[in-house]
C-alpha cells in the first residue's frame, strides 16, 4: 500500500513539475488572417499537434483563426500561414519533442478555418496527433490523413473523398460523395445519412457500422479485426455489395438481397441486377 501511495505521489509531483515548466514557459497568442476565395482553389493543411476546424462562412472571403500556446524558446510562431499562387498552405509545428510534447493542459490549442460553399476546389489536411472537425464543407476533392485523433465529418459535400487515419474514432454524418474512400488502420468508423454511390471502406482493427445509408451503386467494407454492420435508410433497387471481416461478425439488414457467395468471414450478394455498379 504505501508503494502505491508513494508511487501516485511522485506522479503528481511529476506531473506539477512539468505544469510549471509549461506555463513558465509559454505565452497565449490568438491570431486571424482572410483571403479573397476568388484567388484560391487549393487549401493545404498540415498539422503536428493541433486540432483543427473547418466550417462553412457565408463570407466570400476564406478566414483562418488559430488560437493557442507558444513556447518562449520558439523563435517563430508556431502556425504558419502563406499564399502560394492560387493555393493557400497553413502549417502548423511543435517546438518540443520527447516527454514534454505529450503534455497538454487547458484548452487545446485549435485551427479555426471559414470556407465558402464550393470557393475551393481541393482541400488536402494532414494531421498528425490533434483532433478533426468538419461541419457543412462543399469542396470538389478532400483528402484527409492523420495518425492518430478522432475525426467528426458532418455535412460533407464533395466529388471525391479520401480519409486515412492510422487511429482514433471516425464519425460521418449527413455527407454526400460521389465516391468515398476510407482506409483505417486502429479505430471504430461511423456512418450515418451518407450519400455515396461508390463507397470502399478498409479497416485493419476496429468496428464498421454504417445505418440509414442512402443508396449506391457498390459498396466494399474490409475488416481484418471488427464487426461490420450495414442498414440502408430505404431499400436499394439495385446495389452491388462485399462485406470481408477475418474474425468478427457480419450483418446485411437489406431487404430483396441476394446472397451470391456467404461464409463466416464474407457477405457477397446484390440487389436486383446490380446494373448500376
Amino acid at each position: 500500500m504505501k508503494k502505491v501511495i508513494m508511487t501516485l505521489i511522485f506522479v503528481i509531483a511529476i506531473g506539477g513539475i512539468i505544469f510549471t515548466l509549461k506555463i513558465n514557459g509559454e505565452k497565449s497568442i490568438n491570431e486571424e488572417q482572410s483571403f479573397d476565395v476568388k484567388q484560391i482553389e487549393e487549401l493545404e493543411i498540415n498539422i503536428e499537434s493541433w486540432n483543427i476546424a473547418l466550417e462553412n462562412t457565408e463570407s466570400e472571403k476564406l478566414t483562418i483563426e488559430f488560437e493557442g500556446k507558444q513556447q518562449k524558446k520558439q523563435q517563430n510562431n508556431p502556425v504558419e500561414i502563406k499564399k502560394d499562387g492560387n493555393k493557400v498552405k497553413v502549417l502548423q509545428q511543435d517546438a518540443e519533442k520527447g516527454v514534454m510534447k505529450n503534455f497538454n493542459f487547458g484548452k487545446k490549442d485549435t485551427i479555426h478555418i471559414s470556407i465558402p460553399k464550393n470557393a475551393v476546389k481541393k482541400i488536402v489536411l494532414k494531421n498528425s496527433y490533434g483532433d478533426i472537425k468538419i461541419n457543412n464543407i462543399e469542396t470538389k476533392e478532400i483528402s484527409i490523413s492523420t495518425n492518430s485523433g478522432n475525426k467528426t465529418i458532418k455535412g460533407l459535400s464533395a466529388n471525391e473523398g479520401i480519409v486515412t487515419s492510422k487511429d482514433g474514432e471516425m464519425i460521418i454524418v449527413d455527407s454526400s460523395l460521389n465516391e468515398l474512400i476510407i482506409k483505417s488502420t486502429n479505430g471504430d468508423s461511423y456512418m450515418t445519412r451518407v450519400n455515396s454511390p461508390k463507397t470502399k471502406i478498409t479497416s485493419t482493427s476496429g468496428e464498421v457500422f454504417m445505418k440509414e445509408i442512402i443508396e449506391g451503386k457498390a459498396l466494399f467494407v474490409e475488416t481484418a479485426s471488427g464487426d461490420i454492420t450495414i442498414a440502408y435508410k430505404e431499400t436499394p433497387k439495385s446495389l452491388e455489395l462485399t462485406a470481408n471481416s477475418e474474425s468478427s461478425d457480419i450483418s446485411v439488414n437489406l431487404e430483396g438481397y441476394q446472397k451470391e457467395k456467404h461464409t463466416d468471414k464474407l457477405k457477397k450478394g446484390k440487389i436486383g441486377e446490380a446494373s448500376n455498379k
